[in-house]
């Protein structure tokens, strides 16, 4: 088993320190800077409970992150959170709210840009509920402790439920929680587009990297693909040639090929996706420039298709620094633009689409079974997506179109008063 080193930054406080084993299988560990020892607590928690539930390996990795950015705090603010979780003595309201803005906060990982920057109302929500399940965890072993015949055992009790309300509620005051997760804006689709392309004269990107991330990009917009799997495609998983150019996405999990201590996990089901001309050509445009090994030193050694400029795999924090600098080469994007707009936005498009296809086929004499219905326009966006068969998922991601929909609707019937 190797084991990669803490990041240079991490002289003191907390840092994940991410395991691989020879067959391919992942674990993660959050150490103490500077013991350089494993957290015990957080230790027992993502080896014991949440291993028992069987969770991918990016949620546990989540969840410590997030008992990272808590013990941070804790050490920012003076407050020693075993003590206070041991002793079943929680936090006030003020602790709460201060702890829950603090979890809003992100930082972009290019080291030209370490700034503070704020999460998505979505992550910020994650991390508070993760950070909650974790604390609740902690004082009920606590809370086991007492006798249960003790009055304390009672007080103690209705203190921890009264903090998980509390916990709730500020977080929903704070304007986290899920949902208003939106595609891009109609008009800023093709702007996305355009300055994407390698030859766009303000392109942000390096010169060398242009091609790569002009066909990465687009496989996000065209495909409605999730962050990790364009990661994870191989060259056995393209397939260019013949008149219906695709390409096959699989999850891989622990594979021994795969490098990557925070390998990129796909959550989604195995699919064959068709490509269009637009990103059959920028994939071609891509392969040219990786087999440069004036580029990419090394990649030809890789089987993934997007690799780093030192041919290794791309790291999934690398798509997250691209997408950082497009926001801020270009403000009119939404601050919160990343892969998974664009499979919001892939969403919106197709329901746009489909409603068109239903227009269409209305005034035209075909079989019934033939016809687009909404039961087959959900099957096959289930597929599209990567969902099970019958996945409610579809609802998450076609919010904006719903809304939009509705008030076109609405507006139609105040017409008819």
């Amino acid at each position: 088993m190797t084991s990669v080193a803490p990041p240079a930054q991490a002289e003191q406080g907390y840092y994940l320190s991410r395991l691989v084993a020879a067959s391919g299988e992942r674990m993660t560990l959050l150490k103490d800077a500077t013991t350089d020892l494993p957290v015990p607590w957080a230790t027992r928690y993502c080896t014991g409970p949440k291993r028992d539930q069987r969770r991918a390996q990016k949620t546990i990795d989540a969840s410590l992150s997030t008992i990272r950015l808590v013990l941070e705090w804790g050490i920012e603010r003076d407050i020693d959170i075993d003590a206070r979780l041991d002793s079943l003595e929680l936090f006030s309201s003020e602790e709460t709210r201060d702890l829950a803005h603090w979890l809003g906060r992100g930082r972009a990982t290019d080291r030209k840009r370490r700034h503070l920057t704020s999460v998505s109302g979505d992550t910020q929500y994650g991390r508070v509920m993760a950070m909650r399940q974790y604390f609740a965890w902690r004082a009920e072993h606590a809370l086991h402790r007492i006798s249960s015949s003790s009055g304390r055992y009672g007080d103690a009790s209705r203190k921890l439920e009264d903090w998980k309300r509390l916990v709730k509620t500020t977080v929903r005051e704070g304007g986290g929680g899920r949902g208003g997760k939106k595609g891009l804006p109609e008009e800023l689709r093709d702007r996305f587009l355009e300055v994407i392309k390698p030859d766009y004269p303000d392109n942000p990107f390096e010169a060398r990297h242009r091609a790569r991330n002009w066909a990465l990009l687009l496989s996000y917009y065209k495909l409605g693909l999730r962050r990790a799997e364009p990661l994870v495609l191989k060259g056995a998983d393209l397939f260019m040639a013949g008149s219906r150019p695709r390409i096959s996405v699989h999850g891989r999990p622990d594979d021994p090929e795969d490098p990557r201590p925070d390998q990129p996990s796909v959550k989604t089901a195995d699919r064959v996706l068709h490509i269009d001309a637009d990103l059959l050509g920028a994939l071609e445009k891509w392969l040219i420039c990786r087999s440069d090994a004036r580029l990419y030193p090394g990649a030809k050694k890789q089987p993934f298709v997007f690799v780093a400029e030192n041919g290794k795999p791309m790291a999934g924090r690398t798509v997250y620094d691209l997408f950082v600098i497009l926001r801020e080469a270009f403000p009119e994007f939404p601050a919160d633009l990343s892969p998974h707009t664009l499979r919001h936005d892939w969403n919106d498009r197709f329901s746009e689409l489909c409603d068109q296809v239903r227009k269409d086929e209305a005034g035209k004499e075909i079989d019934e079974d033939q016809r687009l219905t909404q039961a087959g326009e959900a099957s096959m966006r289930n597929y599209l997506m990567g969902w099970k068969k019958n996945s409610q998922t579809a609802l998450q991601y076609t919010e904006r179109y719903t809304e939009q929909r509705a008030q076109e609707l609405s507006l139609q019937m105040q017409g008819k008063i």
